[in-house]
């Protein structure tokens, strides 16, 4: 999970936490804005590299988030368990501590850029924002487990047409 914090330039910046190696349950996730109570308001936004993510954003911004909302980003990414060299693509625990850290590091910097014109829509929105960052190779499954840990009622998750083709179902919204 990581937290984002508004710069006095507007600017966000994206900091990971990692959890602890050989922890006996997983902790506790809560919102990490210190002080913000849970009022209802909160709105979660699933997002990633494809543009469903910031029409989802662009569309919670607009019907369902409040002035009073805290808007959480949600960005489910793929664990590594291979990482390319000059040499060929090699399994992560078969490299140098160095080569692993230099590879994460990338990787890590390829998600703040990606995340960064999220925190900017929200920002230009005048809305609050924090990320959850989520390791997992299974994106519906980890967004899924977080609704009854973070008590999730309003989720939102984009998606193109072409998830869409041969699904016919009917959407009631309520707010």
């Amino acid at each position: 999970m990581s937290t984002s914090e508004i710069t006095s330039a507007g600017m966000c910046e994206i900091q990971e936490v990692e959890e602890e190696p050989g922890a006996a349950e997983p902790r506790q996730a809560v919102p990490a804005s210190p002080g913000k109570a849970v009022d209802g308001d909160d709105v979660y936004v699933a997002v990633g590299k494809s543009s469903s993510g910031m029409d989802a954003l662009s569309w919670a911004l607009k019907y369902v988030a409040k002035p009073s909302s805290f808007v959480y980003l949600i960005h489910v990414f793929p664990e590594i368990h291979h990482i390319p060299t000059p040499l060929g693509t090699f399994p992560k625990h078969q490299l140098g501590e160095e080569q692993v850290e230099s590879h994460m590091n990338q990787e890590r910097t390829k998600r703040q850029e990606m995340l960064q014109k999220y925190l900017n829509l929200c920002h230009s929105s005048k809305v609050e924002v924090d990320t959850l960052l989520i390791e997992s190779d299974q994106t519906a499954k980890a967004i899924v487990d977080l609704i009854p840990v973070l008590n999730i009622t309003r989720l939102i998750v984009g998606t193109t047409k072409s998830n869409l083709r041969g699904f016919s179902f009917k959407i009631r919204w309520k707010f």
